[in-house]
């Protein structure tokens, strides 16, 4: 009985330790791309100033092309 609750011990904190590493994987893409979503801009449709995204949250307007 106390080999099970040591091996249910060990799973959980083998399953936290699989969390923390899985989150801090860097995940890939394109650093320019993602530094692009963070700029703001002004919606050209109903004039809402975005600070981050690609997409005005008012109207659904996709950010223009620089």
């Amino acid at each position: 009985m106390q080999y099970l609750f040591w091996f249910i011990i060990a799973g959980f904190f083998a399953l936290i330790a699989g969390t923390f590493y899985w989150s801090s994987l860097r995940r890939g893409g394109n650093p320019i791309e993602l530094e692009k979503d963070l700029e703001e801009w002004i919606c050209p449709t109903c004039g809402f100033q975005v600070q981050m995204g690609t997409e005005c949250i008012y109207c659904g307007e996709k950010k223009p092309a620089d």
